[in-house]
């Protein structure tokens, strides 16, 4: 049998049991006792509705000042998220600046250091009596930054360089072009 069909007999016999059970009692009460018990329990679904209605508007402005507060809240942090991206806007242009003075100090240094060599006609060579290696000119960048080269020849990178010579990594990055440069010269 199907769940719908039982549920319907189940109402149809609720239904005839309700018609029955007032004509039953009816005949019992008198019409004025009707009446009041009618008036009775109407006052009485009204006081729990209201009761009810009381509580909703109490739930509905507990919800309101929740909201209001979550918010406040939210604007406060949205504030703060903006402050702190302009804050880091305004970090990225100054690095951004410093990157461009240092591209502009390399470029000069690079003019300057080709000026140098040019105006140099011969460096010193300095051997050593034991071995035929030649070693670097005494005022070359390689002399000056030994460290710095031997662990770059080492395959190391650019921060890890930085680091163990307590250089910056542009610093490194501007030494490494110079000796470039020095040796195409």
């Amino acid at each position: 049998m199907e769940p719908w069909i039982i549920i319907v007999m189940l109402g149809a016999a609720a239904l005839v049991y309700a018609v029955m059970l007032p004509t039953r009692q009816v005949g019992k009460m008198s019409s004025e006792q009707v009446i009041k018990e009618v008036e009775s329990t109407l006052e009485q679904y009204m006081a729990d509705i209201e009761e009810e209605n009381d509580t909703l508007v109490e739930l509905v402005g507990q919800m309101k000042k929740d909201t209001s507060v979550k918010h406040l809240a939210m604007e406060e942090q949205l504030s703060e998220m903006r402050q702190r991206l302009l804050q880091v806007e305004q970090y990225s242009a100054q690095q951004g600046a410093r990157i461009t003075d240092a591209e502009s100090q390399v470029t000069a240094l690079a003019e300057v250091r080709s000026v140098e060599v040019s105006s140099i006609t011969e460096v010193p060579v300095i051997e050593h009596e034991q071995s035929d290696v030649v070693s670097e000119p005494v005022n070359s960048i390689k002399h000056r930054y030994s460290e710095l080269f031997e662990l770059h020849n080492q395959g190391k990178s650019i921060d890890i360089i930085g680091k163990s010579v307590g250089l910056q990594r542009g610093e490194v990055q501007l030494i490494l072009q110079l000796a470039k440069q020095e040796e195409s010269l």
